[in-house]
């Protein structure tokens, strides 16, 4: 069967193009040599582009898939991703407008390619979504000749090498792709990204989000480096030196209905130390893997009846998946709302003019927990700090 990725809701076309990144004077912690990275960026392209279809996920992420499937019991070669709605190196936009970066940083083994359904929607909206591949940490990741560098951490690691190896890896990895996309707006020519898209890059105004121990690693980024404005921790507990010491700036805590590190006594006094813009939320019937690709995936292979219902669950919960995804800008991540108060998703043929980037998030009532307690009405939740709106944004509203 294929498996279908939903549409982006947003005005611009997409495109998706892949970077690679040579960090010279810094030990790759896994190898004898230095570290090697591959970026995946999904940009708002430039109008009818005619660039070749991207595929959903990138060989690496592709491998991962097939693994996690597997082990979940679905038959091998019973499916295949359809391509993604996302166009190969096309041109970017060169209509004078610049669009905020918002940095993406994967689970613990996970590839770029989990989060594609989201980096799409936000590129749809006037978002350019930069996400890193941690090489040796993510499942499988491709390099531009042709070698793939495989994962080099056991799953069943200590703990201890999560706060200790991993996070400072993974922040150092984000810190230096920030260098690298500043440095790629001073020389765009040289920067060997498609045309008009160094160009486009508004770093004034960069936020960053990722699930799991992307999450972890979003805030202890914030910590380290102040061009983070603003960030969405998916179901990631907060590690590192940020745990003790804290944010000045906004953060969106979305955490699973299961998730054992939110709203614990343990959590709380950590979540306090947080001085800025602060909103912790659950979502009713996920799972841990619903905040990412898989929420689309695995509810279609059950329905083909590849997988059994009992291990849909386990993994994405028993949320419906169109509430899930539609009402919560694919699973809830920071994206752009109507200026309007309706509630209804925006429309692909709208005009770039009637859209806003004032909100961080709209989370629609029903499906959402806040202190337990389901959030309605809506709750607009500001990302005022990159916003490229000169409009005031309010505060977040709804009833707890």
């Amino acid at each position: 069967m294929v498996v279908n990725l939903p549409a982006p809701t947003g005005y611009y076309p997409v495109g998706v193009t892949d970077w690679y990144l040579d960090d010279a004077d810094r030990a790759d912690p896994w190898t004898t040599g230095h570290r090697e990275l591959m970026v995946q960026i999904w940009y708002p392209a430039a109008d009818r582009p005619t660039a070749p279809t991207a595929a959903w996920m990138p060989p690496g992420g592709r491998e991962e898939q097939a693994e996690y499937l597997t082990r979940l019991g679905v038959p091998a070669g019973s499916w295949t991703l359809a391509p993604s709605h996302s166009r190969r190196d096309a041109p970017a936009r060169a209509d004078g407008r610049t669009f905020p970066v918002l940095l993406n940083s994967p689970g613990m083994d996970d590839t770029t390619g989990w989060s594609t359904a989201q980096a799409e929607d936000l590129a749809s909206h006037g978002y350019i979504v930069v996400a890193i591949n941690h090489t040796h940490e993510a499942f499988a990741v491709q390099f531009p000749d042709g070698h793939t560098e495989h994962t080099q951490v056991p799953l069943d690691s200590p703990q201890h090498i999560l706060p200790g190896l991993l996070l400072p890896t993974r922040v150092a990895d984000t810190r230096f792709v920030l260098d690298q996309l500043t440095a790629a707006t001073e020389q765009p020519g040289r920067a060997g990204l498609p045309p008009q898209l160094a160009e486009d890059f508004d770093l004034s105004k960069v936020g960053m989000f990722g699930h799991s121990l992307g999450g972890s690693t979003t805030v202890q980024t914030m910590h380290d480096d102040h061009r983070v404005r603003a960030g969405a921790d998916l179901d990631g507990p907060i590690l590192g030196s940020v745990a003790a010491d804290g944010l000045d700036r906004p953060l969106l805590m979305l955490a699973s209905d299961t998730s054992p590190w939110f709203g614990n006594p343990g959590w709380e006094p950590r979540w306090a130390t947080n001085t800025g813009v602060k909103i912790p939320l659950r979502i009713a019937g996920t799972q841990h893997m619903s905040l990412c690709d898989q929420q689309i995936i695995l509810p279609q292979l059950t329905a083909a009846g590849l997988l059994e219902p009992a291990k849909k669950a386990e993994a994405v919960g028993t949320i419906d998946t169109a509430r899930s995804i539609d009402r919560n800008g694919h699973t809830c991540l920071p994206t752009s709302t109507p200026t309007s108060a309706s509630p209804a998703p925006t429309s692909p043929k709208r005009s770039p003019g009637s859209l806003s980037r004032r909100c961080f998030l709209t989370v629609k009532p029903a499906c959402i927990r806040r202190s337990g307690v389901c959030v309605e009405p809506p709750l607009r939740i500001p990302f005022r700090s990159i916003s490229s709106s000169s409009a005031s944004a309010g505060g977040a509203r709804g009833r707890s």
